[in-house]
């Protein structure tokens, strides 16, 4: 049904009749004499409705992508595996994706690769019952993930390994989305539960207790990733450098716009709740950095989260990124000049 989506969306994505014909002045690193081109056209996906995916709406609302000569239609594919088969299979030219998915499609043969990682950091909150004071409480207790596999069940096994709870101590119980597990948290139904902004904004904002912000605690993991396929990184590099260019600018009006941040995040989120927009934003604006560069540690533990892999346990972390357009645009002083 998403593939079905996505192919419709890919149908209706045609040239306009009418030909826009204009001239983009180069930034740092392009030619040095002015160029005009028709904006090409490009479907570019994203895998959640969350703030650490934010980058690529503030990008496309704020034009920063037409300057490059990119026509971006962006496009909602509900989950990183999902998203990861469509970029893969070609109906979406460049994906952001969340997790561990395009790693572990990667294990298993796909030719892909991500190129920037704009939250390298779990964007994740073990929120509890006001009762609960420490990790030793959740023995014996209730907690709420998204899925199994996924970021959430992740994060809580990695907790729990970390504070010398065994899994068979806790029972963990998949709800599908952040709203779900909030809402069993509401009725008790668990004793904590595993959430993302800004449901976790709205927990706090209800009187629950934030034990534990992942953001906080030194993790390093590619939380949301910029994945293309190596066919078209290396086909097509002027274009990914382009869309780069858009993005990096896009990161810049986050961290320097407040006011135009918290409006896109709204649309975006369908959230008009001012105060947890402000959480929102101040929580994250800090964390996102100027150059989104993959990490080796953060790779590290991805793998490290897919070890039920055996070909996880061998594999290099360098194999899973190319970061060789972000380092020349920094070299360039493309992104120095941008906070001048």
């Amino acid at each position: 049904m998403a593939i079905e989506i996505l192919k419709r969306s890919r149908e209706s994505f045609m040239w306009s009749s009418v030909v826009l014909a204009f001239a983009v002045v180069p930034l740092l690193g392009e030619s040095s004499s002015a160029w005009a081109q028709i904006p090409q056209k490009m479907l570019v996906g994203y895998s959640s409705l969350s703030a650490t995916q934010a980058v690529v709406w503030l990008a496309k609302e704020a034009g920063s992508f037409p300057r490059h000569g990119l026509d971006v239609e962006l496009i909602y594919v509900g989950t990183g595996t999902k998203m990861t088969q469509a970029v893969v299979a070609g109906d979406l030219k460049i994906g952001q994706v969340g997790g561990a998915a395009p790693i572990a499609a990667r294990l298993r043969g796909a030719e892909v690769k991500i190129i920037a990682v704009p939250y390298n950091t779990l964007a994740l909150s073990l929120i509890t019952q006001t009762d609960i004071r420490s990790m030793a409480d959740l023995k014996g207790k209730r907690i709420g993930i998204s899925r199994f596999g996924s970021n959430t069940d992740f994060g809580m096994r990695y907790l729990l390994k970390k504070h010398g709870i065994a899994e068979r101590e806790v029972v963990l119980l998949q709800f599908g989305e952040a709203q779900a597990i909030f809402g069993a948290l509401q009725t008790g139904a668990i004793q904590a539960g595993i959430l993302s902004y800004p449901t976790t904004a709205a927990a706090i904002k209800k009187g629950f207790k934030e034990l534990i912000d992942y953001s906080e605690i030194g993790l390093e993991f590619p939380n949301s990733n910029i994945v293309v396929t190596d066919r078209f990184l290396q086909s097509q590099h002027d274009v990914v450098r382009r869309f780069l260019m858009g993005f990096i600018e896009g990161i810049h009006r986050y961290k320097t716009d407040e006011a135009f941040t918290k409006r896109v995040m709204g649309k975006y989120l369908r959230l008009q709740d001012q105060t947890v927009l402000d959480e929102t934003y101040k929580l994250f604006a800090p964390k996102i950095p100027k150059v989104p560069y993959p990490t080796p540690g953060g790779f590290r533990l991805a793998l490290e989260s897919l070890s039920e892999d055996p070909r996880a346990r061998t594999a290099r972390p360098e194999e899973f990124y190319d970061d060789s357009i972000l380092r020349a645009l920094e070299k360039e002083g493309f992104i120095q000049q941008l906070y001048r």
